[in-house]
């Protein structure tokens, strides 16, 4: 009686620390940026994409460039 006893108690403490515990740590780094920021990233890609300043073209490419950067 007592070796089953025994035996049980060891099946539950084998049980309790063959069970695994997960933590998950996300963390996020909030970088704020300005318009103006946005804008002169916007402005220098369309710029690299070989695009004339001054022109319409131009002016599409920085809105649609800084809808795409804008957060949210």
């Amino acid at each position: 009686m007592a070796g089953r006893a025994l035996a049980l108690a060891m099946l539950a403490l084998c049980a309790a620390c063959a069970t695994e515990q997960h933590a998950t740590v996300v963390a996020a780094d909030v970088v704020v940026v300005s318009e103006a920021q946005l804008v002169a990233a916007s402005q220098a890609a369309c710029e690299s994409y070989g695009i004339v300043r001054g022109t319409a073209v131009f002016d599409r490419c920085v809105r649609d460039e800084f809808a795409a950067r804008r957060p949210g």
